[in-house]
């Protein structure tokens, strides 16, 4: 008995033992740009372009984390003066990102409770070519267009992972929600 049980302890261990590593989920604020998420590893930042026929070309500011195969990726884009367009803007990001696609799910989003509540977009696509799974969430506050994008890829196969939700979902535009010691997410100079 005594052998069936130091076997099965050895056992776990080493099952444990082999285990990836996961890194830890940390929070991330802006308060430039308004907003908090949380992702694992560390963010990098760096710039980008996109364009679309009615938001056309805009300078993107990219926060970015790659971690077990899943790529974590938060796009702002600076329209404080087309305000006016918010709507427009944000269903052309959300159907150009579904463009093409399988749509998996496509449904509304709310952040914040009451008159702070931002609304946006959420969709979940099979990538082509067997690219992966990508969730995203758009919304549209004080000015900046914010996707949100995790995107599993073949390497990591876990389609039904919930880390793509977990990330999409911390999204807050409300610095109080953010939690104590989160970290200052560095802009491009």
């Amino acid at each position: 008995m005594r052998a069936t049980r130091l076997a099965f302890g050895a056992s776990l261990m080493l099952a444990l033992g082999a285990a990836p590593a996961h890194a830890a989920w940390k929070s991330y604020i802006s308060h430039t740009l308004g907003f908090s998420f949380e992702a694992p590893g560390d963010i990098k930042t760096e710039t980008g372009t996109s364009r679309g026929v009615i938001a056309g070309p805009q300078e993107t500011i990219i926060f970015r984390s790659v971690e077990n195969g899943i790529e974590y990726k938060v796009t702002v884009i600076n329209f404080v003066q087309a305000q006016a367009e918010s709507a427009t803007i944000l269903g052309e990001a959300a159907f150009m990102f579904q463009e093409g696609k399988r749509v998996l799910m496509d449904t509304f989003g709310r952040v914040e409770p009451g008159k702070d509540a931002v609304y946006g977009r959420k969709l979940t696509i099979e990538l082509a070519n067997n690219g992966g799974r990508a969730t995203s969430a758009f919304y549209f506050n004080k000015g900046y267009l914010i996707q949100l994008e995790a995107t599993v890829s073949p390497k990591n196969g876990d389609y039904g992972t919930p880390d793509p939700g977990r990330f999409i979902d911390s999204i807050a535009f409300n610095p109080a929600r953010a939690e104590a010691g989160s970290t200052e997410l560095k802009l491009p100079e």
